[in-house]
């Protein structure tokens, strides 16, 4: 199922998108290329305090992020005693959920900022996490599953959108593929600290809850970023 699903949405990038420029460098070539980019990146990254703010914040929140959804099924399994159909439907809640959220969060972040959206998110994040805690009804975890994907469609598209205030004009494809290396290095800590706590105290609730400090701490040095601000002009109507 998931090869078929890839192979029928991948069609319309093989028939319809230009081919590869033939330009000749070799292997060896392009990584010694891309690592000097990376590292000129890395430079500007850090000597600019604002992006540099909200770069060590984002590894923090999407660590917490990226553990809950690692051990969000596994929780579900091993102390609600969900099966694999049940863990399946929740995925699918998860992803449809964050797909709405998303969408419904488009206006107001560029009326609001992407600031003011990502911390909503991760208050959000923060509630879902305590409240896991203490849920111990299958049905109860459903809809407490629908919230968190609204909050994870909602906080991974505003982190792009505040992300993408601070790159400077004609270098976003240098200054993604840095945000997403951070992105994908994220779930280190996290996973680390649930599977301590739940081998401390032989259960997953409070691990689940440990989870919930990331999200406090990248709430609080989020709070302390300069930018973010609106997308759009209110009086014209125009976006940035």
């Amino acid at each position: 199922m998931v090869s078929l699903f890839f192979a029928v949405f991948s069609l319309p990038a093989f028939l319809f998108l230009p081919g590869d420029a033939q330009t000749g460098i070799t292997f060896f070539g392009a990584a010694t290329r891309g690592w000097t980019y990376f590292r000129a990146v890395m430079r500007e990254i850090i000597a600019n305090r604002e992006m540099r703010k909200f770069m060590f914040s984002y590894l923090i929140y999407e660590d917490g992020v990226m553990t809950v959804i690692v051990f969000s099924s596994i929780f579900a399994a091993t102390t609600l005693g969900f099966s694999p159909k049940e863990l399946i439907a929740l995925y699918l809640i998860v992803q449809v959920t964050a797909l709405a959220g998303a969408f419904a969060m488009a206006k107001p972040l560029d009326a609001w900022g992407p600031r003011k959206i990502v911390v909503l998110s991760l208050l959000l994040w923060a509630a879902v996490s305590v409240s896991a805690y203490f849920i111990a009804d299958r049905v109860h975890f459903f809809l407490l599953a629908s919230v968190a994907g609204l909050g994870l469609g909602t906080v991974q598209a505003a982190s792009r959108a505040f992300f993408a205030q601070f790159i400077p004009q004609g270098r976003e494809s240098e200054y993604f593929g840095t945000y997403a290396l951070v992105g994908k290095s994220s779930a280190i800590i996290g996973p680390l600290v649930f599977g301590y706590v739940s081998s401390t105290f032989r259960s997953q609730r409070p691990a689940i809850l440990a989870v919930s400090l990331f999200f406090i701490a990248g709430l609080v040095m989020v709070r302390g970023i300069r930018g973010g601000g609106p997308n759009i002009d209110r009086k014209n109507g125009k976006t940035d």
